[in-house]
């Protein structure tokens, strides 16, 4: 369904990432493990194409993505990034409202239905979002994203900052709409856990490449790999 080949790209002439492949299929949950500044998020903005590809390409369903960031949210890749970035001086309604629009959806009947999704949103839809929580923001920004309607969700570090609970809460809203809506993911994270509580299987980095794929349980029983890979 989603695929990243041979891909290679950084900022300027820095290369970050080198050759990376990596495949989610249809209604799956992948992670993307790595420590900090491994190249992960690079991975996910090559995926967007908010940086410029090197090399190698983005499919979606079989056919070649074009390069701009509209054309591939068109395709049905939605993106939530590292640090949020909702529009602060937008109600969390605008939010909503501004994404669905942008990609030819009804942004009242959107904003209801991710209201219902939502619920922790419904008292603060008339807020600035510059004003919510590091988390609400989070949950704002995921929501943004769905508006959208993507059939893969991309997530850059979405429990960052981000207090227990939220996180919990996060988890659950993932797996329900990964369940319900078939809606594959694909996850960039350092939190192991968060990533072993959603994801059946992982890609792992280190130096701006990916050493391995593994399964959820290998994983979870190679606690030296653990160690070893991830410094955890």
């Amino acid at each position: 369904m989603f695929k990243i080949l041979n891909a290679t790209g950084g900022y300027g002439k820095t290369t970050i990432i080198r050759d990376i492949s990596l495949e989610v299929k249809q209604g799956e949950i992948v992670a993307l493990l790595g420590r900090n500044g491994v190249g992960k998020s690079t991975v996910m903005r090559y995926a967007t194409g908010t940086i410029p590809a090197m090399a190698g390409h983005v499919e979606m369903d079989g056919v070649k993505a074009e390069k701009s960031p509209t054309s591939r949210a068109k395709l049905g890749i939605g993106y939530v990034p590292q640090g949020r970035y909702v529009f602060p001086r937008m109600s969390v309604r605008e939010n909503i409202a501004v994404a669905a629009a942008a990609n030819g959806h009804n942004p009242h009947q959107i904003v209801e239905k991710l209201l219902e999704d939502f619920p922790i949103l419904v008292p603060k839809i008339n807020d600035l979002a510059g004003g919510l929580s590091g988390g609400q923001q989070q949950i704002l920004a995921l929501a943004r994203a769905l508006a959208t309607k993507p059939k893969i969700l991309l997530l850059d570090e979405p429990t960052e900052g981000v207090q227990p609970s939220i996180i919990d809460e996060m988890s659950g809203i993932l797996k329900r709409i990964n369940k319900e809506e078939n809606i594959s993911i694909l996850v960039a994270e350092q939190d192991l856990d968060f990533c072993l509580s959603i994801a059946k299987r992982a890609y792992v980095m280190d130096k701006g490449e990916i050493n391995r794929a593994i399964s959820r349980d290998d994983l979870r029983e190679n606690k030296a790999l653990q160690q070893e890979l991830l410094g955890v």
